[in-house]
């Protein structure tokens, strides 16, 4: 039988699973509901119990968790969690190994974006960033050939620096972040409040000329250019729902974004790459993880 791999990517509202056979066959694409199981009494039995209902269809060799918070440097321990805050603070791939009888692994979710993004491309660059707005400011470092997780585990939190100013609480416990005025939380509450009979997902194509969407636009343009003006990579990839929306100003973003760069060499050389991630490619990606990481230590 050939080894196939389990991706789980965990949101705060939906929860995909995705298994993978080796040679990229894929099979049983399913999505829950996140509160499903993160409401049950006990969380993490409940998660588990999601999972062995998928492992009867197909054995694995191993399981790649995403989810969306900060997790150890050593990747084995829920540090936090805002979203699903029944995992703070548990050994959560340590207990679903012992309770499933699978090796689990676990990473940010928005690395696993970024590695099916990276993998996309003609060959690894050694430097790259990943930029994901959607509820939050999903961040993703690709440095020197691999994933920087930072000392503590909190490395790519671009969302969470503060800007002057900014009084606005965030889920992370802080007020004043910067994701508080840069991610889809943001442009739901302008809605609610100036454009209640718009749906979400038409937001730029009705109202895109507002004035406080062009501020929004601009504010998101000059958090990204901040990171590449310190980091300098190969590759911008931007991707996520924000961007996603219909009639989002691609180009004018890219623009604005170009304009904060450091000339001349981040400015001249940078290179942009818009993502066109689906429902598929976080759990994907967590799948292509779970190969390069199980293999390796077999």
């Amino acid at each position: 039988m050939k080894p196939s791999w389990l991706g789980i990517d965990i949101g705060g509202t939906g929860t995909r699973l995705q298994l993978m056979e080796e040679g990229g066959v894929w099979s049983s694409f399913r999505k829950v509901a996140t509160a499903s199981w993160a409401q049950q009494p006990d969380a993490l039995l409940a998660l588990a119990q999601l999972i062995r209902d998928t492992l009867e269809q197909q054995p694995v060799s191993g399981i790649m968790l995403g989810l969306p918070g900060i997790l150890s440097r050593d990747r084995q321990q829920v540090i936090s969690l805002p979203f699903i805050q029944a995992l703070d603070g548990q050994p959560v791939a340590a207990r679903l190994t012992a309770l499933l009888g699978v090796p689990v692994a676990m990473d940010k979710d928005v690395n696993h974006l970024m590695l099916w993004d990276l993998l996309q491309l003609e060959q690894l660059p050694d430097n790259a960033v990943g930029l994901y707005p959607g509820t939050g400011m999903g961040n993703s470092l690709w440095l020197n050939g691999g994933f920087y997780h930072g000392e503590h585990g909190g490395a790519g939190e671009l969302g969470h620096i503060p800007v002057a100013g900014n009084t606005l609480p965030c889920p992370c416990g802080n007020h004043g972040c910067a994701e508080t005025l840069t991610s889809g939380h943001w442009l739901s509450r302008w809605a609610a409040q100036n454009a209640a009979g718009t749906p979400i997902s038409a937001l730029f194509t009705r109202h895109g000329e507002q004035p406080e969407l062009q501020a929004f636009v601009r504010r998101l343009a000059e958090l990204i250019a901040t990171e590449m003006n310190i980091l300098d990579p190969e590759y911008l990839i931007l991707g996520g729902g924000v961007l996603a929306m219909a009639d989002f100003p691609l180009a004018q973003l890219r623009s604005q974004i170009q304009q904060h760069l450091r000339p001349p060499v981040t400015r001249e050389h940078l290179k942009i790459i818009f993502s066109h991630s689906t429902d598929y490619t976080g759990c994907r990606g967590a799948c292509l993880a779970a190969e390069r990481l199980f293999r390796s230590v077999r």
